[in-house]
């Protein structure tokens, strides 16, 4: 995997809100798409609805693995299916695989941000001072 850094990476924090809202671009054979997602610490792996990772030519039906994920409803398989990149908080990774599972309609988000992506760097969030930080 490759890093690449895009911009000065210091972002407003909301600390009244219950998640970490971040924008994210993920990169593929056809295209590229825009999603909201949830910073997440305590998900694995990045999760991105399977309709938006087919969009940019990453068909989850393709996928030979499957990793075991719980989730609210109960535990399930989720595809795992290799982006040519993905971008948030001024980053970029290179070649990240993902689960394609879609979150409930009523989530504030549309995917989650997980340590796959979040653990190349070191992440401050400073919630007294309105601020996430993030370097390599």
């Amino acid at each position: 995997m490759v890093m690449q850094q895009l911009f000065v990476p210091s972002f407003f924090l909301d600390p009244s809100l219950n998640i970490i809202p971040v924008r994210v671009e993920l990169i593929g054979k056809r295209g590229t798409f825009f999603l909201r997602m949830a910073l997440d610490t305590g998900a694995t792996h990045t999760i991105v609805p399977p309709e938006v990772l087919a969009a940019i030519g990453c068909d989850p039906s393709k996928s030979r693995q499957r990793i075991e994920i719980s989730t609210a409803s109960g535990v399930v398989l989720a595809p795992l299916v290799p982006i040519d990149a993905l971008r948030c908080l001024g980053y970029e990774v290179k070649r990240l695989a993902m689960l394609a599972h879609a979150l409930p309609q009523e989530s504030p988000v549309r995917g989650l941000l997980g340590l796959d992506f979040l653990k190349h760097f070191n992440i401050y969030l400073k919630f007294r001072h309105s601020a996430l930080e993030i370097s390599v």
